[in-house]
């Protein structure tokens, strides 16, 4: 990510279809993400736009475990199988584009963390993915924006 732009702006308010899950550590991430957006799609999918906007909200616990939302932008009905989270706005959040596997994004996100901290800036609140271009299996196209709401120290 040398070459990566660092922007400052607000996110908008997201209301998800989305599922829960925690995991006891960071490795475990990557097999939990995908089956979770799968569990959504199962739900939601047949409903025209329903599976535009991918997106994950990732909060570090106590523990060293991550408690994880994954789903989708969405304006429908509340089903069974799903819950309705909304992600609140946020005035500022530090942003960054991660292309390619999911396999090097610890490293994007370290890059975002250091961008922060020479900004004098402080992570405020859960980060979130917000997946672009996510279709491909072998994930060499995917487009991963990479959010982190911040505060002035």
């Amino acid at each position: 990510m040398s070459e990566t732009q660092f922007v400052e702006k607000p996110l908008p308010a997201v209301r998800l279809a989305a599922v829960r899950r925690v995991v006891a550590s960071q490795p475990e991430v990557g097999a939990v993400v995908g089956p979770a957006f799968d569990a959504v799609a199962d739900v939601i999918g047949g409903e025209p736009g329903a599976l535009d906007t991918p997106i994950a909200e990732y909060e570090a616990l106590a523990d060293g475990g991550y408690s994880i939302v994954a789903g989708f932008a969405y304006d429908g009905p509340e089903r069974e199988g799903i819950e309705i989270v909304e992600l609140p706005a946020v005035d500022a959040a530090v942003c960054a584009t991660h292309l390619g596997s999911m396999s090097g994004i610890a490293e994007s996100w370290h890059a975002l963390s250091t961008a922060v901290a020479d900004r004098g800036l402080t992570a405020s609140a859960t980060c979130r993915e917000h997946y672009l271009q996510s279709a491909s299996d072998d994930q060499s196209d995917w487009v991963t924006e990479l959010q982190q709401p911040v505060t002035r120290r």
